[in-house]
């Protein structure tokens, strides 16, 4: 086996070990099952992002429920509300590791964040001004944070360019 990791760092974006406090995810799954289809992914999508959506934007979210249904939908969600991964987080403190947070982000709230930030020594949490999807609505400043990332993993010999 090699000795290389294949991994250098991580980027948590608006995310967390669990789904406790993301909402009451049985009426997610009820409203998935009986409303799949583009109003339910609009307003999805539009409760995800922190500002006005364009519609180009829009429209590129809307490819992926396409591509998936209700019931494989439903079966995710099930499977995330019966995954915590809380016991394993200090496990991540080998590696660097930044914690991403959207200060409007109406399903995960700031305390989550730094509940899981706290969980793994040495993390760092940066909150920017965007919803639950930072990477879509701030690139340039969520490229920073994977730069860094990338910058300390390589500088600190946790991985490999090659």
């Amino acid at each position: 086996r090699s000795t290389k990791r294949n991994v250098v760092g991580l980027v948590l974006s608006n995310s967390g070990a669990n789904t406790k406090g993301h909402g009451d995810i049985e009426s997610v799954i009820e409203r998935v099952l009986q409303t799949w289809g583009p109003p339910l992914w609009k307003a999805m999508t539009e409760r995800s992002l922190g500002s006005v959506c364009p519609a180009e934007l829009v429209d590129s979210f809307m490819t992926y429920p396409r591509r998936t249904t209700a019931e494989a939908t439903a079966e995710s969600l099930r499977s995330l509300q019966q995954t915590d991964l809380t016991s394993m987080l200090s496990e991540l403190s080998c590696l660097p590791t930044v914690v991403v947070h959207g200060s409007r982000d109406p399903a995960r709230t700031f305390s989550h964040a730094e509940s899981l930030s706290n969980s793994i020594s040495g993390s760092r949490l940066v909150v920017l001004e965007t919803g639950h999807t930072s990477c879509v609505e701030a690139p340039d400043e969520f490229a920073e944070v994977i730069r860094y990332v990338v910058e300390q993993g390589l500088g600190a010999g946790t991985g490999s360019a090659d």
